[in-house]
């Protein structure tokens, strides 16, 4: 599967994230994350670039199996700050 497709969609749920959803948005959206989270930081990681660190932690923080409970005031900024990450891993992998 193609890195930029993941991190693309991963980065406009995220977006879409901060508008008032059902609940089974916000399921699948832990798993695209945690999905493409898991992807960056391998990637990352295969670079030696020490960013890999700060996707692990978004695998952790959006992962489906033992979830984070945070109020929405507190998940608006962190989707914009995770989607902002997304965009700039499909833009580098847009020049690589």
């Amino acid at each position: 599967m193609d890195s930029k497709l993941v991190y693309s969609a991963a980065g406009i749920l995220c977006l879409v994230a901060v508008l008032p959803l059902p609940y089974g948005f916000y399921t699948f959206l832990r798993f695209v994350v945690t999905a493409g989270g898991f992807l960056a930081a391998i990637q990352l990681r295969n670079e030696n670039n020490v960013l890999w660190v700060i996707f692990a932690g978004i695998c952790i923080l959006f992962n489906p199996f033992i979830p984070v409970y945070l109020d929405k005031g507190i998940w608006f900024p962190i989707d914009l700050a995770v989607s902002g990450a997304f965009g700039w891993l499909f833009f580098k992998e847009k020049k690589n």
